[in-house]
Protein backbone atom coordinates (compact mmCIF):
# COMPACT_ATOMS: atom_id res chain seq x y z
CA UNK A 1 0.00 0.00 0.00
CA UNK A 2 2.64 2.70 0.90
CA UNK A 3 4.93 3.60 -2.03
CA UNK A 4 7.93 5.54 -1.71
CA UNK A 5 8.33 8.11 -5.09
CA UNK A 6 11.47 10.19 -6.07
CA UNK A 7 10.62 14.25 -6.26
CA UNK A 8 10.28 13.43 -10.15
CA UNK A 9 7.31 11.97 -10.29
CA UNK A 10 5.28 14.29 -7.64
CA UNK A 11 3.16 14.24 -10.82
CA UNK A 12 1.53 11.15 -10.04
CA UNK A 13 -0.31 12.66 -6.58
CA UNK A 14 -0.42 16.59 -7.74
CA UNK A 15 -4.07 16.53 -8.18
CA UNK A 16 -4.30 15.47 -4.37
CA UNK A 17 -2.19 18.39 -3.33
CA UNK A 18 -3.27 20.80 -5.45
CA UNK A 19 -6.82 20.73 -3.66
CA UNK A 20 -4.75 21.44 -0.30
CA UNK A 21 -6.94 24.09 1.35
CA UNK A 22 -3.91 25.44 2.73
CA UNK A 23 -0.87 27.06 0.61
CA UNK A 24 1.60 25.15 2.60
CA UNK A 25 0.38 21.85 1.04
CA UNK A 26 0.08 23.02 -2.35
CA UNK A 27 2.72 21.46 -4.70
CA UNK A 28 4.77 24.64 -5.57
CA UNK A 29 5.42 25.16 -1.48
CA UNK A 30 6.88 21.69 -1.36
CA UNK A 31 9.00 22.81 -4.86
CA UNK A 32 10.21 25.66 -3.21
CA UNK A 33 11.42 23.54 -0.07
CA UNK A 34 12.99 20.88 -2.08
CA UNK A 35 14.59 23.77 -4.49
CA UNK A 36 16.46 25.31 -1.68
CA UNK A 37 16.40 23.91 1.80
CA UNK A 38 17.53 20.29 1.43
CA UNK A 39 20.54 19.78 3.34
CA UNK A 40 23.64 17.76 2.31
CA UNK A 41 22.79 14.40 1.68
CA UNK A 42 19.01 14.80 1.68
CA UNK A 43 16.83 14.01 -1.05
CA UNK A 44 12.94 14.49 -1.37
CA UNK A 45 10.44 12.23 -1.97
CA UNK A 46 7.00 11.45 -1.74
CA UNK A 47 5.21 8.66 0.73
CA UNK A 48 1.59 7.80 -1.20
CA UNK A 49 -0.95 5.56 -1.29
CA UNK A 50 -2.03 5.46 -4.63
CA UNK A 51 -3.90 8.16 -5.55
CA UNK A 52 -5.52 8.56 -2.35
CA UNK A 53 -2.88 10.01 -0.34
CA UNK A 54 0.71 12.25 -0.17
CA UNK A 55 2.98 12.95 2.18
CA UNK A 56 6.17 15.49 1.54
CA UNK A 57 9.25 14.33 2.91
CA UNK A 58 12.79 14.69 2.85
CA UNK A 59 15.18 11.09 3.21
CA UNK A 60 18.76 11.28 4.74
CA UNK A 61 21.05 9.65 6.56
CA UNK A 62 19.12 10.00 10.01
CA UNK A 63 15.90 8.70 8.47
CA UNK A 64 13.09 10.30 7.38
CA UNK A 65 11.54 13.75 8.23
CA UNK A 66 8.52 15.77 6.85
CA UNK A 67 9.42 18.12 4.24
CA UNK A 68 9.51 21.41 6.55
CA UNK A 69 11.90 24.00 7.16
CA UNK A 70 12.20 26.94 9.71
CA UNK A 71 9.49 28.81 7.56
CA UNK A 72 6.63 25.98 7.63
CA UNK A 73 4.08 27.19 9.65
CA UNK A 74 1.62 24.10 9.20
CA UNK A 75 2.70 20.86 7.64
CA UNK A 76 -0.01 20.11 5.26
CA UNK A 77 0.11 16.69 3.44
CA UNK A 78 -2.60 15.04 1.47
CA UNK A 79 -4.15 12.76 4.19
CA UNK A 80 -7.89 13.15 3.31
CA UNK A 81 -9.19 9.78 4.12
CA UNK A 82 -7.96 8.52 7.71
CA UNK A 83 -8.15 4.61 7.49
CA UNK A 84 -5.50 4.97 5.06
CA UNK A 85 -3.44 7.73 7.06
CA UNK A 86 -3.57 5.68 9.95
CA UNK A 87 -2.28 2.38 7.97
CA UNK A 88 0.21 4.60 6.38
CA UNK A 89 1.27 5.60 9.94
CA UNK A 90 1.45 2.11 10.74
CA UNK A 91 3.89 1.15 7.93
CA UNK A 92 6.44 3.53 8.11
CA UNK A 93 8.83 1.23 9.64
CA UNK A 94 9.35 0.00 6.27
CA UNK A 95 10.84 3.19 4.68
CA UNK A 96 11.73 4.77 7.83
CA UNK A 97 15.32 3.76 7.63
CA UNK A 98 15.45 4.00 11.76
CA UNK A 99 14.04 7.15 12.85
CA UNK A 100 10.82 9.35 11.59
CA UNK A 101 10.45 13.31 12.40
CA UNK A 102 7.68 15.29 11.85
CA UNK A 103 7.04 18.95 12.58
CA UNK A 104 5.01 21.89 12.38
CA UNK A 105 1.69 19.69 12.99
CA UNK A 106 -1.46 21.01 13.35
CA UNK A 107 -3.39 19.19 16.67
CA UNK A 108 -6.43 19.54 14.44
CA UNK A 109 -5.46 17.75 11.45
CA UNK A 110 -8.08 14.44 11.38
CA UNK A 111 -5.46 13.13 8.65
CA UNK A 112 -2.19 13.85 10.71
CA UNK A 113 -3.85 12.59 13.94
CA UNK A 114 -4.52 9.23 11.87
CA UNK A 115 -1.39 9.22 10.62
CA UNK A 116 0.50 9.27 13.82
CA UNK A 117 -2.03 6.93 15.43
CA UNK A 118 -0.44 4.52 12.61
CA UNK A 119 2.99 5.80 13.64
CA UNK A 120 2.71 4.68 16.81
CA UNK A 121 1.46 1.65 16.54
CA UNK A 122 3.92 0.53 14.38
CA UNK A 123 7.40 2.79 16.42
CA UNK A 124 8.33 4.17 19.37
CA UNK A 125 7.03 7.33 19.35
CA UNK A 126 7.01 10.39 21.57
CA UNK A 127 5.53 14.03 21.23
CA UNK A 128 7.06 17.51 21.31
CA UNK A 129 5.62 20.59 21.49
CA UNK A 130 6.74 22.80 19.12
CA UNK A 131 6.73 26.52 18.47
CA UNK A 132 3.14 28.81 19.08
CA UNK A 133 0.62 29.83 16.35
CA UNK A 134 -1.51 32.81 16.69
CA UNK A 135 -5.01 33.41 14.88
CA UNK A 136 -8.11 35.04 14.71
CA UNK A 137 -11.18 34.28 12.95
CA UNK A 138 -12.47 37.57 10.94
CA UNK A 139 -15.92 38.38 9.07
CA UNK A 140 -15.29 41.80 8.34
CA UNK A 141 -12.25 44.37 9.31
CA UNK A 142 -14.67 46.82 11.46
CA UNK A 143 -15.33 43.85 13.51
CA UNK A 144 -11.89 42.29 13.61
CA UNK A 145 -10.79 45.49 14.57
CA UNK A 146 -13.51 46.66 17.10
CA UNK A 147 -11.81 44.09 18.86
CA UNK A 148 -8.30 45.05 19.47
CA UNK A 149 -6.78 46.40 22.69
CA UNK A 150 -7.19 50.31 22.39
CA UNK A 151 -3.37 50.78 22.92
CA UNK A 152 -3.19 49.20 19.45
CA UNK A 153 -5.62 50.96 17.48
CA UNK A 154 -4.46 54.01 19.28
CA UNK A 155 -0.55 53.93 18.10
CA UNK A 156 -2.42 53.33 14.42
CA UNK A 157 -4.24 56.54 14.80
CA UNK A 158 -1.99 58.76 15.83
CA UNK A 159 1.19 57.38 13.71
CA UNK A 160 -0.84 57.18 10.24
CA UNK A 161 -1.77 61.05 11.08
CA UNK A 162 1.72 61.88 11.65
CA UNK A 163 3.10 59.95 8.55
CA UNK A 164 2.55 60.67 4.97
CA UNK A 165 2.43 56.84 4.11
CA UNK A 166 1.68 55.23 0.85
CA UNK A 167 0.59 51.93 0.88
CA UNK A 168 0.72 48.99 -2.24
CA UNK A 169 -0.63 46.21 -1.87
CA UNK A 170 0.77 43.62 -4.79
CA UNK A 171 -0.82 40.93 -6.38
CA UNK A 172 1.05 39.67 -9.31
CA UNK A 173 4.34 40.57 -10.81
CA UNK A 174 6.69 40.12 -7.85
CA UNK A 175 10.16 40.83 -8.83
CA UNK A 176 10.41 44.78 -7.96
CA UNK A 177 8.41 44.21 -4.68
CA UNK A 178 10.70 41.44 -3.63
CA UNK A 179 13.90 43.49 -4.51
CA UNK A 180 12.37 46.36 -2.12
CA UNK A 181 12.37 43.31 0.82
CA UNK A 182 15.30 42.18 0.08
CA UNK A 183 16.74 45.91 0.61
CA UNK A 184 15.02 46.64 3.48
CA UNK A 185 15.59 43.13 4.72
CA UNK A 186 19.46 43.86 4.91
CA UNK A 187 18.13 47.23 6.12
CA UNK A 188 16.52 46.00 9.52
CA UNK A 189 17.47 43.97 12.55
CA UNK A 190 16.93 40.47 11.54
CA UNK A 191 19.21 37.90 11.08
CA UNK A 192 20.05 36.72 7.34
CA UNK A 193 17.71 33.96 6.06
CA UNK A 194 19.15 30.38 6.67
CA UNK A 195 17.60 29.63 2.68
CA UNK A 196 18.50 32.81 1.11
CA UNK A 197 17.22 31.41 -2.24
CA UNK A 198 13.88 30.46 -0.71
CA UNK A 199 11.45 33.43 -0.43
CA UNK A 200 11.80 34.23 -4.40
CA UNK A 201 11.16 30.69 -5.01
CA UNK A 202 8.75 30.10 -2.75
CA UNK A 203 6.94 33.58 -4.36
CA UNK A 204 7.75 32.23 -7.95
CA UNK A 205 6.07 28.78 -7.36
CA UNK A 206 3.11 29.70 -5.23
CA UNK A 207 2.55 33.11 -6.79
CA UNK A 208 -1.22 32.51 -7.02
CA UNK A 209 -1.09 32.40 -3.15
CA UNK A 210 1.35 35.31 -2.51
CA UNK A 211 0.61 38.75 -1.57
CA UNK A 212 2.96 41.66 -0.76
CA UNK A 213 2.82 45.14 0.72
CA UNK A 214 4.73 48.07 0.68
CA UNK A 215 4.66 50.70 2.95
CA UNK A 216 5.85 54.07 1.78
CA UNK A 217 6.90 57.20 4.13
CA UNK A 218 8.29 60.48 3.06
CA UNK A 219 9.28 58.52 -0.30
CA UNK A 220 10.74 56.14 0.82
CA UNK A 221 10.00 52.35 1.11
CA UNK A 222 10.34 51.43 4.82
CA UNK A 223 8.43 47.91 5.40
CA UNK A 224 7.49 45.09 3.15
CA UNK A 225 5.72 42.01 4.29
CA UNK A 226 4.48 38.80 2.59
CA UNK A 227 1.50 37.10 3.20
CA UNK A 228 -0.40 33.63 1.84
CA UNK A 229 -4.20 33.20 1.19
CA UNK A 230 -5.08 30.98 0.06
CA UNK A 231 -8.47 28.77 1.11
CA UNK A 232 -9.82 31.66 3.50
CA UNK A 233 -6.73 31.80 5.42
CA UNK A 234 -4.39 34.79 5.41
CA UNK A 235 -0.91 34.19 6.76
CA UNK A 236 1.10 36.83 7.90
CA UNK A 237 4.05 34.74 6.80
CA UNK A 238 7.33 37.76 6.84
CA UNK A 239 7.55 41.13 7.49
CA UNK A 240 10.72 43.42 7.41
CA UNK A 241 10.78 47.18 8.13
CA UNK A 242 13.77 49.60 8.03
CA UNK A 243 15.81 49.50 11.64
CA UNK A 244 16.36 53.62 11.34
CA UNK A 245 12.34 54.07 10.52
CA UNK A 246 11.28 52.08 13.64
CA UNK A 247 9.99 55.08 15.44
CA UNK A 248 7.21 55.97 12.52
CA UNK A 249 5.95 52.13 13.14
CA UNK A 250 5.69 51.35 9.96
CA UNK A 251 5.72 47.51 10.96
CA UNK A 252 2.19 48.58 12.91
CA UNK A 253 1.11 51.23 9.88
CA UNK A 254 1.52 48.33 7.44
CA UNK A 255 0.23 45.34 8.89
CA UNK A 256 -2.96 47.11 9.71
CA UNK A 257 -3.40 48.01 6.29
CA UNK A 258 -2.28 43.98 4.84
CA UNK A 259 -5.51 43.15 7.35
CA UNK A 260 -7.69 45.88 6.30
CA UNK A 261 -7.40 45.35 2.40
CA UNK A 262 -7.10 41.25 2.93
CA UNK A 263 -10.89 41.33 4.61
CA UNK A 264 -12.07 43.92 2.88
CA UNK A 265 -11.05 42.59 -0.74
CA UNK A 266 -10.28 38.83 -0.25
CA UNK A 267 -12.56 35.96 0.34
CA UNK A 268 -10.36 35.75 4.06
CA UNK A 269 -12.39 34.21 7.16
CA UNK A 270 -8.82 33.22 9.10
CA UNK A 271 -5.83 36.02 10.03
CA UNK A 272 -3.01 33.64 10.84
CA UNK A 273 0.66 35.29 12.42
CA UNK A 274 2.50 31.82 11.48
CA UNK A 275 5.30 31.09 14.04
CA UNK A 276 6.82 32.58 17.11
CA UNK A 277 5.28 33.47 19.93
CA UNK A 278 6.34 37.62 20.06
CA UNK A 279 4.41 39.29 22.64
CA UNK A 280 3.06 42.38 20.31
CA UNK A 281 1.23 39.11 18.39
CA UNK A 282 -1.16 39.19 20.53
CA UNK A 283 -2.78 42.79 19.92
CA UNK A 284 -3.45 41.45 16.65
CA UNK A 285 -4.87 38.07 17.29
CA UNK A 286 -6.87 36.60 19.93
CA UNK A 287 -5.95 32.44 20.00
CA UNK A 288 -2.76 31.26 20.80
CA UNK A 289 -2.01 27.05 20.12
CA UNK A 290 1.19 25.06 19.58
CA UNK A 291 2.42 23.28 16.27
CA UNK A 292 3.63 19.65 17.35
CA UNK A 293 6.59 17.54 16.56
CA UNK A 294 6.68 14.19 16.53
CA UNK A 295 9.95 11.50 16.61
CA UNK A 296 9.69 8.10 16.39
CA UNK A 297 12.10 5.26 16.43
CA UNK A 298 12.70 1.49 15.62
CA UNK A 299 14.63 -0.18 17.87
CA UNK A 300 15.49 -2.98 15.42
CA UNK A 301 18.35 -0.66 13.82
CA UNK A 302 21.58 0.92 14.72
CA UNK A 303 20.03 4.29 13.35
CA UNK A 304 17.11 3.74 15.99
CA UNK A 305 18.60 3.01 18.58
CA UNK A 306 20.30 5.77 18.82
CA UNK A 307 17.86 8.03 18.23
CA UNK A 308 15.42 6.11 21.19
CA UNK A 309 18.20 7.25 23.25
CA UNK A 310 18.96 10.72 22.32
CA UNK A 311 15.61 12.14 21.41
CA UNK A 312 12.59 9.25 22.29
CA UNK A 313 13.53 8.13 25.66
CA UNK A 314 14.49 11.79 26.88
CA UNK A 315 11.15 13.25 25.68
CA UNK A 316 9.08 10.19 27.35
CA UNK A 317 10.93 11.16 30.84
CA UNK A 318 10.25 14.51 30.46
CA UNK A 319 6.71 13.87 29.88
CA UNK A 320 6.36 11.15 33.04
CA UNK A 321 8.54 13.88 35.19
CA UNK A 322 5.96 16.35 34.39
CA UNK A 323 3.15 14.10 35.12
CA UNK A 324 4.40 13.49 38.48
CA UNK A 325 5.64 16.35 39.58
CA UNK A 326 4.23 19.40 38.13
CA UNK A 327 2.03 19.95 34.40
CA UNK A 328 4.19 22.93 33.90
CA UNK A 329 7.59 23.60 35.37
CA UNK A 330 10.43 25.13 33.34
CA UNK A 331 10.94 24.50 29.36
CA UNK A 332 6.82 22.88 29.33
CA UNK A 333 3.69 24.44 28.61
CA UNK A 334 0.25 23.46 28.54
CA UNK A 335 -1.79 23.59 25.62
CA UNK A 336 -5.37 22.69 25.62
CA UNK A 337 -6.98 19.56 25.06
CA UNK A 338 -8.12 18.17 21.42
CA UNK A 339 -9.65 14.86 20.16
CA UNK A 340 -7.78 15.21 17.02
CA UNK A 341 -4.57 14.05 18.55
CA UNK A 342 -5.71 11.54 21.70
CA UNK A 343 -2.21 9.91 22.89
CA UNK A 344 0.25 12.72 22.05
CA UNK A 345 -1.20 15.58 24.17
CA UNK A 346 1.64 14.92 26.35
CA UNK A 347 5.05 16.43 25.35
CA UNK A 348 8.38 15.89 26.51
CA UNK A 349 10.85 18.44 24.99
CA UNK A 350 10.10 21.83 24.03
CA UNK A 351 11.41 22.63 20.46
CA UNK A 352 13.75 24.99 20.63
CA UNK A 353 13.07 25.98 16.85
CA UNK A 354 10.92 29.10 17.10
CA UNK A 355 11.12 30.97 13.82
CA UNK A 356 12.20 33.49 11.45
CA UNK A 357 8.91 35.45 11.18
Amino acid sequence: MLELLPWSELSRVEPLLTRSSHAEGLPGWFDALTETTLASGERAAILAAGGSAALPVAIGASGVRGLTAPYTTRYSPALPDVEIAYEMGRQMRAVAGGAVRFDAIDRCDPGMAAFLRGLRDGLVAAAYQGFVNWSEPAADFAGYWARRPSRLRTTVRRKSAAARAAFTYVREDFDAALAHYDAIQHASWKAPEPHPDFLAAMVRRLAPAVRMGLLEIDGRIVAAQIWLVHGGRATIFKLVHREDAAALSPGTLLTHRMIETCLSDEAVSVLDFGRGDDSYKRDWMGQRTSRLGVVAADWRSGNGLRTLAADVVPTLAGRAWRRHFGANRSGSATIPDGKALDGFEDRGKVAAAEALS
